[in-house]
């Protein structure tokens, strides 16, 4: 029916309004794929220059445990002791790091081999962030399409995410590190998330949010602020009045699914259910579960509007009074875990502790005006002050 209709309307168009239609799809398309190629090619820098080679201590330590994975198979290296980093102490690695990158580079590998490619894992690695970088781009795209339904302003978007310096800098080949492969797990969950509110009947989407979240899980420690980002994103629709069945059924999906197979990433644990830092997405789900009930009760006992708004408000204090207790009691027991130093780096000022090593952490500083400029370039211009 949808080509029929198209069919139609380019019959009844002018002539000159099909060529132009015609003009501007081909447009589209050969931005678009300029922004694909020039993803790909600005990565491919330092390969070009220094040859397939792993550059940087982090990189070099995530190819070593790519190595690992491929040779001793996943149950050994969630069980791996290498008594070799941080010695002497050494150090439970497969406990210890966001394993999702080495998984992605090894499978990749293996797909590679099995279709007749030949490839080293080495090499796999090496190109692994220039590989996401171009699809980081393609997500950004899709997800600026969803928020503005506009295809110019995707194709755009696209275009600046393939040659930010921010971006490339993080994603450059042969900087084989979390960052790499994360920014492309974000840029899926949120256009996801997006995807799963455009209708009444997308809200199925929530189970492709809940997987990319816990891609982005098992990448990189930077999902608290993806996970906190879409509890912000719904808590506000419910405050402008746009709360519905489709946000409750998306959310609802996302946060079960993303935490549940979030929680079997060794290194988090039940983070996701014990950090403060995540206990506002926890609050916003059991709000709209709430929501949700009112809502039942209010069509199952046909109560009139002025009837449900008392019912609703006293229902609500008598929930926050219950649960002022519970995280009382949880607090008293310890269940709760401390914000994390470089959450609160965001609000207080870090100390210095005589330690290089962790004063050099670009986390526990103030970014400079001249980092914005370096890293954003003239993108500063379209951000708020």
């Amino acid at each position: 029916a949808a080509v029929g209709g198209m069919e139609a309307r380019l019959q009844g168009a002018s002539p000159a309004t099909a060529e132009m239609r015609g003009l501007k799809i081909t447009v589209r398309v050969t931005f678009t794929c300029l922004a694909l190629f020039a993803a790909y090619m600005a990565r491919l820098w330092a390969v070009k220059t220094f040859g397939r080679v792993i550059h940087e201590f982090d990189p070099w330590f995530n190819y070593r445990a790519a190595e690992y994975l491929a040779e001793h198979g996943s149950e050994k290296f969630f069980q791996w002791f290498d008594h070799t980093a941080w010695y002497p102490l050494g150090r439970p690695v497969g406990t210890t790091i966001y394993p999702g990158m080495q998984f992605a580079a090894v499978w990749i590998w293996q797909v590679l081999n099995t279709c007749g490619v030949e490839m080293s894992l080495n090499d796999v690695c090496v190109f692994v962030p220039a590989w996401f970088g171009v699809v980081a781009t393609a997500f950004l795209g899709l997800w600026t399409y969803e928020g503005t339904r506009s295809v110019d302003a995707a194709v755009a978007a696209m275009l600046i995410m393939a040659v930010i310096p921010a971006h490339i800098m993080r994603s450059v080949a042969g900087g084989f590190d979390n960052e790499s492969v994360a920014i492309s797990t974000l840029c899926a969950t949120f256009y996801c998330w997006s995807r799963s509110l455009r209708s009444d009947s997308s809200w199925p989407w929530g189970l492709a949010t809940g997987v990319a979240y816990f891609c982005m899980v098992a990448t990189w420690g930077g999902y608290v602020y993806v996970v906190n980002m879409i509890g912000v994103h719904a808590m506000f629709l419910i405050m402008m009045g746009r709360g519905s069945r489709k946000l409750h059924r998306s959310y609802s999906l996302f946060f079960i699914v993303g935490t549940t197979l979030a929680t079997r990433v060794p290194v988090v644990g039940l983070t996701p259910l014990r950090s403060l830092e995540q206990m506002g997405p926890v609050a916003v789900f059991v709000f709209l579960q709430f929501l949700s009930v009112c809502d039942f009760l209010r069509h199952r006992w046909k109560m009139s509007k002025d009837t449900f708004d008392a019912f609703r408000k006293a229902a609500f204090m008598a929930c926050c009074c219950v649960g002022v207790v519970i995280v009382a009691f949880l607090f008293q027991m310890g269940y709760f875990g401390p914000i994390s130093a470089r959450v609160r780096g965001l609000f207080v000022r870090h100390t210095r502790t005589g330690n290089p090593l962790v004063d050099s952490v670009a986390e526990h500083q103030a970014t400079s005006p001249r980092a914005y400029w370096q890293y954003l370039y003239y993108t500063c211009y379209l951000g708020p002050p």
